[in-house]
């Protein structure tokens, strides 16, 4: 067998026990297979995808592809990853939420679903493609209000180089970070989370969701006057690959929140895990303020 075939075959392994081990897999694996075959038909056939994220009737339309986007929200709808399924245990009917990188849309409208007619969600996108999808689901979605913000978000307002990093093309992979693996760039508006709120006169704050792909220190330095005003629940990532590459220090956003008081958590097993230190693996962590505890 040559090298190639055994990489082949090593990588299909891989995926496969991913996919196996997944929460989603676990909790619906017949449908979840069924997604999969389904997904390989429009592949084939190459025709975008339309389905709902869950029974609450979220749309979402993906591109017919293998990458990273379409196969996440196509295959395990709200499981693609464990806070979004965990998040009507943290945003009530009323609240105001804030998507930071809204990529195609997911957090946005299930947070739409979940705030109501009273309450608002703010979803922030600046990558040219990522905002021609995030707007389609959008229309997709009439009954679900969610005001579009076209920038990214940093410590201060300007203009700065988006670049398409990690994965190639793909809505997931903007940063304003940079390495080898960037494969093209845009110039893209830049503001803060202090100027977004005051622009939109928003008076309270209840979750943000933060997908800036490296750049949340910065993020979260804009937002300061914001999260000492209304201590929202911040889901972020830790230890995103492009500050691993660059050998960026990976805790900079936890330092930031813990010397605020914010306590974080873990979701598994489809519930918090208080965590007592930053994880070292890639994953999400919420950051609770005690006066603004979302859950138990």
């Amino acid at each position: 067998m040559q090298k190639e075939d055994e990489d082949m075959i090593g990588t299909i392994v891989s995926k496969v026990r991913i996919l196996l081990g997944h929460p989603g897999f676990k909790a619906h694996p017949v449908a979840v297979l069924g997604r999969c075959a389904s997904l390989l038909v429009h592949v084939a056939i190459g025709r975008p995808i339309t389905f709902s994220l869950t029974r609450d009737g979220e749309r979402l339309r993906v591109p017919a592809n293998l990458r990273y986007t379409t196969l996440s929200t196509f295959v395990m709808r709200d499981y693609l990853e464990p806070e979004l399924h965990y998040l009507p245990k943290i945003v009530r009917k009323g609240d105001v939420f804030i998507d930071i990188g809204a990529n195609i849309g997911a957090y946005a409208l299930r947070a739409a679903t979940l705030v109501g007619a009273r309450g608002r969600v703010i979803a922030i996108e600046p990558g040219a493609d990522a905002l021609a999808a995030l707007r389609g689901n959008l229309a997709l979605n009439p009954d679900r209000e969610v005001t579009l913000v076209a920038a990214a978000l940093s410590d201060h307002v300007g203009t700065a180089i988006l670049y398409h990093v990690g994965n190639g093309y793909d809505p997931q992979a903007f940063s304003l970070l940079s390495d080898e693996t960037a494969s093209g760039e845009e110039s893209v508006p830049l503001t803060t989370l202090d100027a977004v709120c005051a622009d939109f006169g928003v008076e309270r704050l209840d979750c943000v969701k933060m997908d800036a792909e490296g750049v949340e220190p910065l993020v979260l330095a804009g937002g300061r006057q914001t999260l000492e005003r209304f201590h929202p629940a911040v889901i972020l990532e830790m230890n995103t690959t492009i500050l691993g590459r660059q050998g960026i220090p990976t805790n900079q956003a936890w330092d930031f929140l813990a010397d605020m008081g914010y306590e974080f958590f873990r979701i598994l097993n489809d519930r918090p895990v208080k965590l007592s230190a930053p994880p070292t693996d890639f994953c999400n962590t919420i950051a609770v303020h005690p006066v603004n505890r979302r859950f138990a």
